[in-house]
């Protein structure tokens, strides 16, 4: 981490100290002070006024559960009384771990980690603890299981994700049971159901073995790249500090903890060392990557460390040095990472999660591609991609959801468009041929200005212009629309799978497009309007970046998360990193990471082993939403369907959407009450 990431990290660590009330926003920092001077300040000022107010920002539940007041109730019927909570765990704990208890109550913590209740261990699996509670109201709950870092903070090692909160009934207060659980197991002979948490105070760090040309050799005979063992070693442990890794494989690419002489790794392998860290530790923490042979003998070892990390990804060049002569360099090692803060906005909660949310009863659903299709092509829809007019239309011929597209702009707003620039040209001047256009990308606009850039596409050779977004008088037809706008104006029975633009590196070399707004600050702002503006509706985030997707996964627990991949494609060149390049790579990916599936290009399914390949996710419970051009027609839609596609995401659903179709889905005042818990505030 760069010296000014130090510096202010340092201010506001210590500034937090102070203020319990802001505990999140250290993330903020980490990321942000990347961004101009004033910025910063402006936040330091910001956290400084908070700490002043003690204003804490977790949401309240007016759920009328709190303990009453002996001297003020009126009812004797309904007084306070020890309920005593004792939960077996089918597995024993690590020696770290802790249990926790947290529910809808004041004296249980109204949610909030903070406020959480600790069990005390009575058996190897057998935890209890007792609370004072009210007798006469039902109460819901779930546990949790933790560890505390050295100062304190609670990290989330896993949870109950039930969908529906486990329900601790009424009693009077001389016939209160013992309430006696399974963790993970809310109903008898039901599967566990429990995840991974999401951050709070600390932060993960992921070292990625996911390329084809990792190491340069200096000499294959001493150090053999196809034959290494690898172990990633924290050289200073603390509390909260853990390094787990993923060797992706078909139904086995969990995160586990690393074998005692390294995790195998050939070429072509997909590992991925998987680093939580306390924030504070941030400025501090220093690694030593060993690499063994085959026979367990340490050829030789890289130093790292935090420091080195220089925003939210990027690429360390590190000197693999002799275990033997350690002035020799046996090999250089160019490993990418990715640094994932906590989100920064608000704290979330236990209350619910929809992050594994979708039920094997749905039906096959119809997404329409940017609304009602692709508009900057020959024989386009009337309404443009990516518009709210282009949404309305999809949901009027009774698409179930519908995909957009998001970009960040200079000033930080999330906009809706589909690639990462566009055309332009000054005002007034005549545009006759392709090569009088500008291309500028949308990261470096800010919002005013990008409403009035005239817009240009060329199709079959010929320029074509289109309304600028201020030039337009149909706000429902205007370009670039505000995240939030189409959030605020789009029906709830409308459900959306916001896909997060983010330029990928291609195999041959060079990136889609040039990115320089930093990734923790970009899924935060998204994140921001989603939650606010965005909840009780059907919702899912997807990208085909593969770290994007798992910063949203661990950034949040409401929504679901899909790593997009375009597969093994003709269309396109492949992408740099391995876990984009085959549908069962993207499958083992998902499953690593816990997110909700992937949405894969429906080229990878048009042989006779489409529905076997979507048969392997299915086995994972994960879901899968195929896209692409190969979906375009009234046939391939049904074609998907019968293979087993989760979703199909197609253009046009006012010419492909199935005849007998006579609403969508999620047009069921019953249905969409099942999303109303997804709202905090």
């Amino acid at each position: 981490m760069g010296p000014t990431v130090v510096a202010h990290l340092h201010k506001f660590l210590t500034l937090r100290r102070c203020c319990q009330a802001a505990p999140q926003r250290a993330s903020y920092v980490i990321s942000r002070c990347l961004q101009p001077k004033a910025e910063r300040a402006q936040l330091l000022k910001r956290a400084r006024q908070q700490c002043a107010s003690h204003v804490e920002a977790a949401p309240r539940y007016n759920n009328a559960n709190e303990l009453l007041d002996a001297t003020s109730s009126s009812s004797s019927s309904c007084k306070p009384a020890l309920r005593e909570f004792q939960v077996r765990l089918l597995t024993p704990l690590a020696a770290e771990e802790q249990l926790g208890l947290t529910g809808d109550a004041k004296a249980l913590g109204e949610w909030q980690l903070s406020r959480s209740v600790p069990l005390e261990r009575v058996a190897e699996l057998t935890w209890r603890t007792t609370v004072r509670l009210q007798s006469c109201r039902q109460l819901e709950y779930r546990y949790f299981i933790y560890v505390e870092d050295a100062a304190g903070y609670k990290q989330i090692r896993r949870w109950e994700t039930h969908f529906k909160p486990r329900q601790l009934p009424a009693c009077s207060d001389q016939q209160c049971s013992r309430q006696s659980d399974v963790f993970g197991v809310a109903q008898v002979d039901a599967a566990p159901q429990v995840h991974r948490g999401w951050l709070n105070h600390e932060a993960i760090v992921q070292l990625k073995f996911n390329g084809e040309k990792m190491f340069q050799v200096h000499d294959i005979e001493t150090f053999d790249p196809q034959h290494v063992q690898l172990k990633l070693l924290a050289l200073d442990p603390t509390a909260g500090l853990t390094v787990e890794y993923s060797k992706q494989s078909y139904g086995q690419s969990q995160l586990q903890l690393q074998p005692a002489h390294g995790v195998p790794y050939t070429k072509g392998d997909i590992v991925i060392f998987h680093i939580t860290l306390p924030l504070e530790r941030m400025m501090l923490q220093q690694f030593r990557l060993e690499c063994y042979n085959h026979a367990q003998e340490l050829l030789g070892s890289a130093s790292l460390s935090s420091a080195q990390l220089q925003g939210s990804e990027g690429l360390l060049q590190l000197h693999i040095k002799s275990a033997q002569q350690p002035e020799e360099t046996l090999a250089r090692l160019r490993l990418p990472y990715v640094l994932v803060l906590p989100y920064e906005y608000s704290p979330l909660d236990f209350k619910t999660t929809y992050a594994h949310y979708w039920p094997r009863s749905w039906p096959n659903l119809d997404v329409g591609h940017r609304g009602n299709g692709k508009s900057y092509i020959a024989e386009a829809p009337l309404e443009r991609e990516n518009t709210v007019a282009s949404f309305l239309s999809a949901h009027a011929h009774h698409a179930d959801m519908i995909e957009l597209d998001v970009h960040l702009t200079a000033d930080g707003i999330p906009v809706i468009y589909h690639d990462f620039g566009l055309r332009t040209a000054p005002p007034g001047k005549l545009i006759e041929k392709p090569d009088q256009l500008e291309y500028v990308l949308i990261k470096d606009i800010n919002y005013e200005l990008l409403k009035r850039l005239r817009i240009f596409s060329v199709i079959n050779g010929q320029v074509q212009e289109y309304p600028a977004h201020n030039a337009e008088p149909r706000s429902e037809h205007r370009i670039f629309p505000r995240l939030v706008e189409v959030l605020q104006q789009l029906p709830k029975s409308l459900g959306i799978d916001v896909e997060i633009k983010w330029p990928q590196r291609r195999q041959g070399g060079g990136s889609e497009a040039e990115q320089t707004i930093d990734k923790n600050f970009f899924a935060d702002r998204v994140l921001q309007e989603v939650i606010q503006h965005g909840c009780g509706r059907p919702l899912i985030f997807s990208s085909f970046d593969a770290d994007m997707c798992t910063m949203l996964r661990f950034k949040q627990n409401i929504f679901p998360v899909m790593f997009l991949t375009q597969g093994e494609t003709k269309k396109w060149q492949a992408f740099s990193d391995l876990r984009t390049r085959n549908f069962v790579a993207a499958v083992n990916n998902a499953q690593a990471f816990e997110l909700a599936g992937t949405a894969p290009h429906a080229e990878d399914f048009l042989g006779e082993n489409g529905a076997a390949l979507l048969q392997q996710a299915r086995e994972l419970g994960q879901i899968a939403v195929i896209w692409g051009d190969d979906c375009n027609s009234r046939e391939r839609v049904q074609y998907f369907t019968a293979i087993g596609a989760t979703a199909t995401c197609y253009d046009r659903s006012d010419l492909y959407m199935p005849q007998t179709k006579q609403r969508a889905f999620f047009n069921s005042s019953l249905l969409l009450a099942e999303f109303e818990a997804q709202c905090r505030i």
